[in-house]
């Protein structure tokens, strides 16, 4: 799990890279190109950080965000709610146990790419978490260039702890309970801070 570190260990590979290419920039003097090197591996750290979060608002009702990201849509049914996250390139790509977790169920589907379908997130690969308890919900995850989007082990999570990672796409969030929502669609939001809603 991510837990130390500066950046997420997804990130090794672009910081490799880049590391590389700055390497080699230095010893054939190609200074436009160390330049661009090290504003690459700025911005790919800044991507791919691992910032540490602490709830401000704790409580078996509280639901906090899953990601960093903006709220794209609500949909509401009879069990409960359904939440879409966009998560942009530059927001933090690590996924949040929005509540306490005991049990968690993986699942990996594979799809057709249908890039000028309005209904890709449907079609293309996705993983989800499916949590049950009190309060059952499911995550899903819908990347959309990176795919080396996952859930770490299935294990016992606390509010607000590190349980996966996901950049740039989508994750839709699947509350079957009843729950009083404090967010609205366009609001911006931060994983395991800003408080999604409480469960009733």
């Amino acid at each position: 799990m991510n837990s130390i570190q500066i950046v997420v260990k997804e990130s090794f590979s672009g910081l490799l890279i880049f590391g590389f290419w700055i390497l080699f920039c230095l010893m054939f003097d190609f200074s436009f190109g160390l330049f661009l090197g090290i504003i690459g591996l700025c911005a790919w750290a800044w991507a791919f950080r691992n910032p540490e979060r602490i709830p401000f608002e704790r409580g078996e009702n509280v639901f906090l965000a899953p990601i960093d990201g903006k709220i794209s849509n609500i949909e509401r049914f009879e069990k409960g709610v359904r939440i879409c996250v966009d998560v942009g390139l530059f927001d933090s790509g690590l996924v949040r146990a929005p509540q306490a977790i005991q049990e968690v169920t993986l699942y990996k589907k594979s799809g057709l790419v249908a890039y000028f379908s309005t209904l890709k997130t449907r079609l293309n690969e996705h993983l989800s978490a499916t949590i049950s308890g009190k309060n059952p919900y499911i995550i899903r995850l819908f990347p959309s260039i990176f795919k080396h989007s996952n859930f770490y082990a299935p294990i016992a999570f606390r509010l607000g702890e590190r349980m996966g990672f996901m950049k740039f796409g989508k994750l839709e969030l699947e509350i079957e309970a009843p729950i009083d929502l404090q967010i609205h669609i366009g609001d911006k939001i931060k994983g395991g801070m800003s408080v999604i809603g409480y469960t009733k």
